[in-house]
């Protein structure tokens, strides 16, 4: 009974370890093809290639950094608002997501910020610039600010992480060795179905979803999500947010009041390590305010960036 029982249950972790192989090597890579195909412009970059998306224009550039899982299709509106105020506006897709490579890395801070360095210094040498970063690309820009003060000009914060938020149950499971990884690969598209309307009072944008589901359809982006919850630190960044606060550096704080994502309370917070932020809070907008209050936000951010 013993000896049944055993092969039983290695032949079962046998099934399950070549499924976990497969849902890695059973997709295709990203590539060149791929991004050419979808129209995307891409530059090689030390940890891999990076897809975007530059619109020239007047004035500092602004470059929009998007969050944890969507990729820069979130930005559909925002890239739309500046390139027809005639402003330079540059988005990229974050490793991992979308039309970027999926290296084998650690997805953590370090890895974003040198990302972000090494994108503008190809593509904008010289030039200061304006970081628009939503969720987790708020995290990202402010570490990317409390680094290299001198190269940013202005910041806008759109609903970001950084500060303690409440983490959803699976997060733990998603944290445990080798486990982790297998239910981060086999459940990636399902978590995206379900977990985007909560980002929106508004519907979803239906190039949001199409983009967003098409991306989990490429190796690696499940692995660099799993590695994202597991070294990128997205609760404790208060020292860094007072630091950049300290610098003085022109920051807009924009949060809705209707985020399920990360709560609005943290807004306070944030004011309180960037007192000088101006902030506009939103009564009809969720953790997208940019979709939520189109008109509104873009209205805002526009004044924002000519000094008004």
């Amino acid at each position: 009974m013993r000896k049944k029982l055993f092969w039983f249950v290695a032949i079962l972790l046998l099934g399950v370890w070549g499924h976990h192989v497969w849902l890695r090597i059973g997709k295709p890579d990203m590539n060149d093809e791929v991004r050419a195909k979808a129209g995307k412009k891409s530059v090689a970059l030390s940890a891999g290639t990076t897809a975007y998306e530059y619109a020239d224009g007047e004035g500092d550039p602004v470059v929009l950094v998007h969050g944890f899982s969507v990729p820069s299709v979130i930005w559909d509106n925002t890239f739309a608002a500046l390139n027809n105020a005639d402003r330079a506006v540059l988005r990229y897709d974050l490793f991992g997501r979308g039309y970027s490579d999926r290296p084998d890395a650690k997805y953590n801070s370090e890895l974003y910020v040198s990302q972000l360095k090494e994108l503008v210094d190809k593509l904008l040498p010289g030039k200061k610039i304006i970081l628009c970063g939503l969720s987790m690309g708020g995290a990202i820009s402010v570490a990317f600010t409390d680094k290299y003060p001198d190269k940013v000009a202005k910041v806008i914060l759109i609903d970001p992480a950084g500060f303690p938020m409440p983490a959803p149950g699976v997060t733990k499971l998603i944290k445990a060795p080798g486990i982790g990884t297998y239910f981060g690969r086999l459940f990636a598209r399902r978590a995206m179905a379900q977990g985007l309307p909560e980002n929106f009072v508004a519907a979803v944008p239906p190039r949001v979803t199409e983009e967003s589901l098409k991306q989990i359809d490429y190796a690696g982006y499940a692995d660099a999500i799993v590695s994202t919850v597991r070294h990128m630190d997205m609760t404790g960044m208060e020292p860094a947010y007072r630091r950049v606060g300290e610098k003085k550096i022109p920051t807009l704080l924009i949060w809705g009041k209707k985020d399920k994502i990360i709560p609005f309370a943290n807004a306070a917070l944030v004011k309180k390590a960037i007192p000088g932020a101006e902030v506009l809070e939103l009564e009809n907008a969720g953790h997208i305010p940019t979709v939520d209050e189109d008109k509104k936000v873009h209205a805002v951010i526009r004044k924002f960036l000519a000094g008004e």
